[in-house]
């Protein structure tokens, strides 16, 4: 009996230590102004991307904003996905890493990768959902992605961690814990959600789950 009640304290401990730990562990990251945008007759067309289990935003990024990559900042779009450091950045999926990424907070990164062109489907996503915005929902949400990202104490983007193969654009260090209830395809419908272009993001883990929350978007 004693053994079974110290296991099932450890797995109450494992369940709702993360949520403590998220609830108790302040953001030390600072909000982002929405960038002044002019208005476009037709508006803007952005893109969300389904890549088979991790989604992504991409958004046309007008010029004078200098938002892209450090390797691409001024590109004419610009793609922002959000996830956990080791497994999306390092590809670390030694069986240690995958449950640390799973049960427990981890460091989390933004990845920017500049677009010359908007994306279509042939370029590999499995789904592409698109809508148009208006100047004020497209700065909005360009506030929202960005505020992502660390800030310095001057609220300034930190350095981008050193290329990555197989990746483009460059990764950012980012602000709050990634867990499985906390995961990229979550903080897709969050960001878009705090520019009121989709529903609220609980309650989504895996990439299917997305396009249901999203509002006003067509699919490619």
């Amino acid at each position: 009996m004693r053994k079974l009640k110290v296991f099932l304290g450890f797995l109450l401990l494992l369940l709702l230590g993360p949520w403590i730990y998220i609830q108790l562990v302040p953001d030390r990251s600072g909000l982002i102004d929405p960038p002044a945008i002019p208005a476009l007759p037709g508006g803007y067309r952005i893109y969300v991307a389904d890549w088979g289990y991790h989604t992504s935003i991409i958004l046309p990024q007008p010029a004078g904003l200098v938002r892209g990559p450090s390797n691409d900042s001024t590109a004419t779009y610009v793609e922002f996905a959000w996830g956990d450091r080791r497994f999306y950045m390092q590809s670390n999926y030694l069986p240690h890493s995958l449950f640390a990424t799973v049960f427990l907070p981890t460091e989390s990164v933004i990845y920017l990768r500049g677009w010359a062109r908007p994306p279509t489907v042939a370029d590999g996503m499995r789904t592409l959902w698109s809508r148009l915005v208006t100047a004020a929902e497209l700065a909005q949400l360009h506030g929202a992605v960005e505020s992502t990202m660390q800030r310095d104490s001057s609220n300034a983007r930190p350095a981008a961690f050193a290329p990555v193969d197989g990746y483009g654009g460059r990764f950012y260090p980012a602000r709050g814990a990634y867990l499985f209830w906390n995961d990229c395809n979550w903080w897709t419908v969050d960001r878009l959600h705090l520019a009121g272009l989709a529903e609220g993001g609980g309650g989504v883990i895996l990439s299917g789950q997305v396009g249901a929350r999203l509002t006003g978007f067509r699919v490619e």
